[in-house]
């Protein structure tokens, strides 16, 4: 490997949009593990809303790209990702030997005409039935073990870098629509000053004000929302990571998204927190006590609270945290919810 996971982690959290994000990681991934060609993938059931960039510029007819987009759901590490959600890194010579995948029509009418004799491919979560893939490929020797392992250690924080620059674009594309026409806006927005005081908001906005965000005057958030917003800029919390707020009809799902220093804060309320599910944390390589502790503390819960909803030890529900820190590659329980809500929190608009 050429350059070192670290410098991998710290170039792909540069981007600051989601189409530097897509040009620009098949390039820091062919200097973190050597490939003749590393390929950003967006896979849709529909084979006309599938396309692809990659690195070096692959040379391709508009017929060998047909061929691509009809045949792309034989590839078996692609029809296992959509069939498990399970998006670590695989080889294709995991699933299939040379003989059996020289016998793909995908192989014979695209990969074996590119020299693509071996891949590995991981994903990005995504909303089904789009799958965005990261390929490598090479034509003389297949990806080993170590290569494996250091892409997926990688994988969390790619997540977390293509959630970030997610979260830019649709900042940006929210500020736009607001600028254009603020009643046209159907997402619940609202923008606030350091002392919660309301600057902007979107009519769902203003109507969550009226109810569980808002203080007496309508004009200010909730007091108790405030201090968690006082206690995010202190702690550094990423943007990744939402603030959950108690409502009658449930909890309230708000991305906090920060403008300059000292400036106001841009809050994006989400309909709720369907999205972390024991199910989708486990596709992440959890085992399903790990994926169970760790949804716990995503959710804001800590250490004694864990063990008691789940009628476990302190010390049991420790090991577990643990044991999901080492395979998500993170360091504690801030980053191990941030790297979560990265990669199975509900997407914002775009």
């Amino acid at each position: 490997m050429s350059v070192s996971l670290a410098e991998l982690i710290g170039n792909a959290h540069a981007f600051e949009d989601l189409e530097g994000f897509r040009s620009g990681i098949p390039i820091l991934l062919r200097e973190f593990v050597p490939a003749d060609v590393v390929s950003y993938n967006e896979m849709d059931d529909d084979p006309l809303g599938s396309w692809w960039t990659t690195d070096p510029v692959l040379e391709v007819s508009p017929e060998l790209v047909e061929v691509f987009r009809e045949l792309a759901g034989e590839n078996p590490v692609l029809a296992y990702m959509r069939r498990t959600r399970d998006g670590r890194p695989w080889r294709i010579s995991d699933f299939l030997t040379r003989a059996e995948y020289h016998r793909l029509p995908l192989y014979r009418e695209f990969y074996g005409k590119i020299e693509a004799e071996y891949q590995c491919a991981f994903s990005l979560p995504s909303r089904p039935p789009v799958v965005i893939g990261l390929a490598l490929t090479r034509a003389r020797n297949d990806f080993t073990d170590r290569e494996v392992g250091g892409l997926a250690s990688a994988r969390p924080h790619l997540i977390q870098a293509y959630r970030n620059a997610e979260l830019a674009a649709a900042r940006e594309a929210t500020i736009a629509a607001l600028e254009a026409n603020l009643e046209q806006v159907g997402t619940a927005v609202i923008v606030v000053d350091h002392y919660g005081r309301v600057d902007l908001a979107t009519p769902a906005g203003r109507r969550l004000l009226a109810g569980p965000l808002g203080g007496e005057s309508k004009q200010r958030l909730d007091p108790k929302v405030i201090a968690a917003l006082a206690a995010r800029r202190e702690a550094g919390t990423s943007a990744t990571e939402p603030l959950l707020v108690d409502s009658a009809d449930g909890p309230l799902s708000l991305r906090v998204l920060r403008g300059p220093e000292g400036g106001s804060e841009m809050l994006v309320i989400e309909p709720d927190v369907s999205g972390l599910t024991v199910p989708a944390l486990e596709g992440l390589g959890l085992t399903r006590r790990q994926a169970e502790t760790l949804r716990w503390l995503a959710l804001g819960r800590r250490g004694p609270d864990i063990a008691r909803v789940m009628g476990l030890s302190p010390r049991t529900v420790e090991k577990h945290l643990h044991g999901a820190y080492a395979k998500l590659g993170v360091s504690g329980a801030s980053e191990a919810a941030a790297t979560v809500w990265a990669a199975v929190g509900v997407r914002l608009p775009s």
